[in-house]
């Protein structure tokens, strides 16, 4: 067995015995058990076992397909429902590149799917735990993204208009 198929054996023991809801005490987790990664490797190898973070009694935590809260969907109404929270504070522009920025956990679901929904403007996106870098195709009007991009985030109208694009506490 490869050093990668052991590592994603012990990150599906510990995704499935515990409840961690954050890459730094899995990160710590994976290190007891002597794997020493980087949170980029985290952030795949949790991709690779299709983990999902979702709300439990506890706070937020990382869940496996077999559990049985386990629900991903890519349909157009439920996300545009999921998105239309507080979960997204702001969003700046430079250029062609978009910044988002989310609630700390909530970037890595919102770039799914925003991906999800193949935005003509939209050339793809990168999260981290509480940002997205939404890159544009070129020559695209921020006017005409914001339109594409409020079809599946309601929020980014609202927010733009209020001074500074920032979310009001």
């Amino acid at each position: 067995m490869s050093n990668r198929m052991q590592r994603l054996e012990v990150l599906r023991v510990i995704l499935s015995t515990s409840e961690m809801g954050s890459h730094e005490a899995i990160l710590e987790e994976l290190a007891r058990n002597g794997w020493t990664i980087t949170q980029a490797t985290l952030s795949r190898d949790l991709s690779k076992l299709h983990a999902a973070k979702v709300l439990s009694t506890n706070g937020y935590r990382y869940i496996l397909p077999d559990n049985p809260n386990y629900r991903r969907t890519l349909n157009p109404e439920a996300v545009t429902h999921y998105m239309r929270g507080s979960d997204f504070l702001s969003i700046r522009f430079s250029g062609n590149l978009a910044v988002l920025h989310t609630r700390p956990g909530y970037a890595g679901g919102l770039a799914l799917d925003i991906d999800a929904q193949k935005l003509p403007a939209v050339l793809g996106t990168i999260a981290g735990d509480d940002t997205i870098l939404i890159v544009m195709q070129e020559g695209t009007d921020r006017e005409a993204f914001v339109e594409e991009l409020a079809a599946v985030l309601p929020s980014v109208k609202s927010l733009l208009a209020q001074p500074d694009g920032e979310a009001e506490p």
